[in-house]
This record gives structure tokens, sequence and C-alpha cells, in this order.
């Protein structure tokens, strides 16, 4: 018999990072104080055993409403006592705990590589902001979106 403490433990791990993708135009005429729009968003895949978060970044000059850096990366996170239950055509429904702490470790993750890959450019000098990482969980009406793949991150 099973405790009821030992059912219930759900493990997480980090298990991977990789850029998608790491596209910037090199800006050397930034004004002191100038404006730059940061966008984030994310897309979640699910698989049995994982999850894969994908952060999209793309960096705006305000003052000349050009887009001058797009990266995206992809966070792989292995999972361990998760109870299946499957809903919505097949899609994994999994605590909303879980998502939160993958999207934050995603985008955290992110925001330290590209200040790593950045280094040298003007992609040093702008940080990803601070953002609530409940913002992007999926709405309820979006969970059917969650992608089940057989293969995650090839």
């Amino acid at each position: 018999m099973t405790a009821l403490s030992e059912k219930n433990k759900i493990g997480i791990r980090f298990d991977g990072f990789r850029f998608l993708r790491f596209g910037f135009e090199q800006q050397d005429d930034i004004d002191t104080g100038e404006d730059f729009n940061v966008e984030i968003g994310t897309n979640i895949d699910v698989d049995k055993a994982a999850i894969v978060v994908k952060v999209l970044t793309t960096f705006t000059r305000k003052n000349i409403d050009k887009i001058v850096a797009q990266i995206e990366t992809a966070s792989l996170f292995q999972l361990k006592g998760i109870e299946h239950s499957e809903d919505h055509e097949g899609s994994e429904k999994l605590p909303d705990g879980l998502l939160v702490t993958a999207i934050s470790l995603a985008i955290s993750t992110t925001r330290g590589a590209i200040i790593a890959k950045g280094c040298g450019s003007f992609l040093e000098d702008f940080l990803l902001p601070i953002v609530d990482p409940k913002s992007f969980l999926p709405k309820p009406d979006d969970r059917s979106k969650l992608i089940v793949e057989d293969k995650i991150l090839d």
C-alpha cells in the first residue's frame, strides 16, 4: 500500500536548453535612456513525460519602430509521478503550479542566456523584464491546444 504523501510526489527536472533562433542587428547608435519594447511569448508542448516551454522574445526600438532582435529558446523538463488524465481530445492535464514553475524557469533561463550570448552587443544592456509566469498559462479554453507529441526536442 502506497502512502498518500508518496503517491502525490511530482518530480520535474530541468533537462535541457537551447536557442532555436538568435537573430539581432547590432545597434551602435542607441541614445542614453532610449526605450525598447520587449515582447515575450511562450508556447507549451506537453508529452506524457515531458514539457517543452518555448520562449520567443522580440526587441523593438521604440523611437524608430523597428524590430532589432528576435530570439527563441526551448527549455525541456522531464516529469515524474504525474498521473495522466486525458481530457479535451488527448491533451494532458497538468497542475497549474507545475506549468507556472516550468514557464518561470524557462523565462529566467532565457534571460540569463541572452545576457551571456549577447555579451559585446547592445543586448547585454537590455534585460528581459521580470514577468508574472501565471500570465503565460494557457486559458482554460486553450488547454486543448497543449500539444501532445511522441517526440520532443529530437
